[in-house]
């Protein structure tokens, strides 16, 4: 061992000396390309005559200028090149590789072979490759839990191979600190070290640590459709960040950061994992809660519910009847099955307004509805009538910039009046240059009436919501508040898809939606309608699903097989809890006979549970255990609502800005982690035996990493007294 030991040191020595090598060479290569960008500009303004005396000088200047343009074009993609290599090499110099695999090719040749594995590949100035990127093709078979016989895939092909040897380090910078040999990962002391690492208030790179389970969901594109479920802490959305790395990686010809979408919890998630992707030299795709995306979807101008009155409502324990049936994939299939004409009336048309003054009657639009083929959809006809209106009005903005009172405006303008509206001078121009200027002009004038028709502000949208909902059940349909629901716009959505114009987006690429236990039918349906052509991955947790809005896993897996094939993962493997913990959580499992939840982490503090007389004892209790708690460790107080939250954050003179104790509401905790968690008084009086309220504590007490506290008021709810 004393000798392999030796070797290895070697050799991270020598690949630490390249990487030093290599970053003196790109940082001088970025230095250079900096000094001849700055003589480049200094030409243009020093030696460079910019001669516009002739057409032949013309020529000249401009072929000059086209020259030095390519040259600086040249120089900027070369210090992008550079920049990258660059930036590639300082991560690497931190931590140069995490692993190694040595490899029998079980072809005619037998070649045999060695490959360090880091975050990044590394190919020194000679041009031989030391380090392979994670994601690389070959580096699959590091994450493989088995010597002996095994396999990749590299463009298309298997190639079969002998793994002879997995060797996993700890290393920082140039000093090897340790290595193992291994094959069960679960068992790895690298990934123990990496788990009992001190946190932050930001999601660790795990790409050290992935498990073989884990892997294998990264890299899943067997299906367009990809459904996770995974118990508490068992590395769902760890996995989904280093899916969203590897599909970058693997289709970097076709894809970038911008073809991906993540969907996110709430946006104190959103901050939690927003170093994840840019620590592995990628950039963040678009990342957005449910909330977000319908908004930037939706782009009208109404009221929409914020975040606060989003949770309240979907935390509520009653949920009303229409609440219900929108959120169902039964009216989704009415409204896109809906092809009755008829649902058409004069009443869904509104006129088109200009300081007061009507300039298309909702009578006129409706007859140019009328006049569309009925042979045409419902969503053609209403394409065509709005083509209709932009021609029509079209046409009148031209007659009307072609008439003596608006030429005769146009040759009244003083020249600042010229600037400010077309951003130049003009006069003694002929009759119908300045009818040209008078279009611009009335186009600008009348730019809110160009963008009513363009956005179907003349449809009534929330109108033909009612009437499909009446028609769909027999009632009325009744607003509960003024701002329009989540719930409400989904559908709304819907609608516009089904019965206005195509708003799909065919352009994006891949989809993932984390804590998927908390959406609707309706609103994954609107995601499969919108994202035609995007793969899809899925993953939750069906015991976290603490909303009215939670859709079980074996309906999801029934709503998603209707439309595209799916592949599905369990994740049972518990790495984020200590043992105490997760055995604590596991009694709390709605389908615990189906569950064999495995704790990775080593055993940790017993749960403590402080009883309380009142709720002044209780506040002491609190105030005592958080001045024992006082470290650099992360600690958070979890409560069932947003108004708990506030109310505690009051009570107990906490500072809101302070980051060292958080006081959360469940809702806004999910997904989070901390050394330290305790459970706002979990009594009988405050928790019943639901399997809502178990789902609460299961989500709030699988938040804990070292040790979780209880303190209640008088009795322990029932839940937890087993």
């Amino acid at each position: 061992m004393s000798n392999e030991k030796t070797q290895e040191n070697q050799q991270l020595q020598s690949i630490y000396t390249e990487l030093l090598q290599a970053e003196k060479t790109y940082q001088k290569a970025i230095q250079e390309v900096n000094a001849d960008g700055k003589s480049i500009l200094e030409q243009f303004g020093g030696d460079t005559k910019v001669n516009f005396d002739s057409y032949l000088d013309n020529l000249d200047t401009f072929s000059m200028l086209e020259m030095k343009n390519r040259e600086i074009d040249q120089l900027n993609i070369k210090n992008e090149t550079t920049a990258k290599q660059l930036e590639k090499v300082e991560r690497l110099l931190k931590v140069p590789y995490f692993g190694k695999i040595d490899v029998t090719f079980l072809d005619a040749s037998d070649d045999q072979d060695t490959f360090y594995i880091g975050m990044n590949d590394f190919t020194n100035l000679e041009g031989e490759t030391r380090i392979y990127d994670w994601r690389s093709p070959i580096a699959s078979l590091f994450y493989k839990n088995i010597l002996g016989k095994s396999s990749y895939t590299a463009n298309g092909s298997e190639i079969p191979v002998h793994l002879n040897l997995k060797r996993q380090f700890i290393i920082d910078k140039d000093q090897l600190i340790n290595f193992f040999d291994t094959t069960l990962a679960i068992q790895d002391d690298v990934l123990l070290h990496s788990l009992e690492a001190d946190s932050s208030q930001y999601m660790k790179d795990i790409t050290t640590t992935i498990q073989q389970e884990q892997n294998e969901i990264i890299r899943d594109e067997r299906s367009p459709l990809l459904v996770v479920n995974g118990i508490a802490g068992s590395g769902k959305t760890s996995a989904i960040m280093q899916r969203i790395a590897y599909l970058l990686y693997n289709h970097r010809s076709e894809i970038t950061a911008d073809d991906i979408l993540l969907l996110s919890p709430n946006s104190t998630f959103i901050d939690y994992i927003s170093q994840v992707l840019p620590n592995l030299g990628e950039r963040n795709p678009m990342n957005l809660t449910l909330l977000q995306f319908l908004k930037f979807t939706f782009q009208e101008e109404q009221m929409i519910e914020n975040e606060i009155d989003y949770f309240t409502r979907i935390t509520a324990r009653e949920v009303s009847k229409q609440q219900q049936i929108i959120q169902k994939k039964e009216f989704v299939t009415f409204i896109q099955d809906y092809h009755d004409t008829n649902a058409i009336q004069p009443s869904l048309f509104k006129p088109i307004m200009f300081k007061s003054k009507s300039l298309f009657s909702a009578k006129t639009i409706f007859d140019l509805y009328q006049q569309t083929p009925g042979t045409l959809t419902i969503r053609d006809r209403i394409s065509a009538t709005k083509e209709k209106l932009a021609s029509q009005w079209n046409r009148y903005l031209i007659k009307q910039s072609k008439s003596k009172q608006m030429i005769d405006q146009m040759q009244d303008l003083t020249e600042e009046e010229q600037l400010r509206y077309f951003h130049t001078t003009f006069s003694d121009q002929e009759e119908h240059q300045l009818s040209e200027f008078a279009l611009k002009r009335l186009q600008q004038k009348y730019r809110t009436v160009q963008k009513a028709i363009a956005n179907f502000s003349w449809f009534d949208q929330w109108q033909l919501f009612e009437a499909l909902y009446k028609s769909y059940t027999t009632t009325d349909y009744v607003r509960g508040t003024t701002a329009y629901t989540t719930d409400e716009i989904v559908i709304l959505l819907l609608i516009k898809d089904m019965f206005i114009e195509d708003i799909t987006n065919r352009q994006m690429a891949f989809i993932l939606v984390d804590e998927v236990q908390d959406y609707t039918e309706a609103q994954l349906l609107l995601l499969l309608k919108l994202f035609p052509q995007a793969s899809f991955t899925f993953a939750g947790d069906e015991n976290q699903a603490i909303f009215n809005t939670s859709i079980s896993f074996s309906d999801l897996e029934r709503l998603l097989s209707g439309s595209r094939s799916v592949s599905t993962h369990q994740l049972l493997n518990s790495y984020r809890s200590s043992k105490e913990i997760t055995r604590l959580f596991q009694r709390l499992v709605t389908n615990h006979e189906s569950l064999n939840i495995i704790p990775i982490r080593k055993d940790g503090e017993k749960p403590v549970f402080i009883q309380c007389t009142d709720h002044e004892d209780y506040l002491e209790a609190l105030t005592k255990l958080l001045s024992t708690l006082t470290t650099d460790e992360t600690i958070a107080i979890i409560t069932k609502t947003a108004a708990e939250a506030q109310q505690l954050t009051t009570e107990l003179l906490l500072d809101p800005e302070e980051k060292q104790v958080q006081i959360l509401s469940i809702d806004m905790a999910k997904g989070l982690e901390f050394d330290h968690v305790i459970i706002h008084d979990p009594s009988t009086q405050h928790y019943g035996t639901t399997d809502r309220e178990k789902k609460i504590l299961y989500t709030a007490i699988s938040r804990g990493m070292k040790q979780v506290f209880l303190p209640y008021i008088a009795e322990l709810a029932e839940l937890l007294t087993d």
